[in-house]
C-alpha cells in the first residue's frame, strides 16, 4: 500500500502553513506552492478538500491567503490525510464488508482490518506540530533504526 500523492501533498502544504503562519496573516497559495514545489493548481484542489473538513480556512482579499483552522498540535496527521483522500482502507472490503460476499468468514480480511487499524492509530497519534518537533522525530528515527529486524523479515508477535 502506498499513500497517493494527493495524501502526501496535502500535508507537505499544511506542515508549511503551520510553518509560516506568523502574526496573524494568512499564508499565500503562492508562497505554498514556491516552497514546496507544489503547482498552485494542485494546492487550490487541495484547498477545498481541507477547507470542507474544516482544517483550514481562507481570508479572500487583498494580503488573503488561508489559516490553519486550529493550532497545529490540534490537527492529527489522520485528519489531514482522510480529508485529502477519504477513509483510510487498505483494501475496500475493510471499509465496507458488504463488498465482498466472503467477508464475513474471510481469514485474509482479520489481518488487512488488523493493518488498517494500525495504520489509523500511527495517523492519529501524530499531529501537525509533532512533525516539527526535532526530538520527538529524533526519537521516532531511533525508534524505527532499533525496531529493523534481523535479516529484513518481520517476526510475528513483535510489536513495534
Amino acid at each position: 500500500m502506498k499513500l497517493s500523492t494527493r495524501a502526501r501533498y496535502a500535508l507537505r502544504m499544511m506542515l508549511d502553513m503551520s510553518r509560516h503562519q506568523e502574526d496573524g496573516l494568512p499564508v499565500s497559495l503562492k508562497e505554498i506552492s514556491e516552497r514546496t514545489r507544489i503547482s498552485n493548481k494542485y494546492l487550490e484542489q487541495l484547498v477545498i478538500a481541507l477547507k470542507n473538513r474544516g482544517l483550514i480556512r481562507a481570508v479572500s482579499g487583498r494580503g488573503g491567503g488561508y489559516f490553519l483552522a486550529r493550532e497545529p498540535q490540534k490537527i492529527k496527521i489522520g485528519e489531514i490525510v482522510e480529508a485529502s483522500i477519504g477513509q483510510i482502507s487498505i483494501v475496500e472490503c475493510v471499509g465496507d464488508p458488504d463488498l465482498c460476499m466472503l467477508s464475513d468468514s474471510c481469514e485474509c480480511r482479520l489481518i488487512w482490518s488488523l493493518i488498517n487499524k494500525r495504520i489509523r492509530n500511527v495517523l492519529a497519534e501524530f499531529s501537525l506540530a509533532d512533525l516539527s518537533d526535532r526530538k520527538l522525530l529524533a526519537g521516532v528515527r531511533k525508534q524505527l533504526a532499533d525496531d529493523e529486524p534481523a535479516g529484513g523479515t518481520i517476526r510475528p508477535g513483535r510489536r513495534a
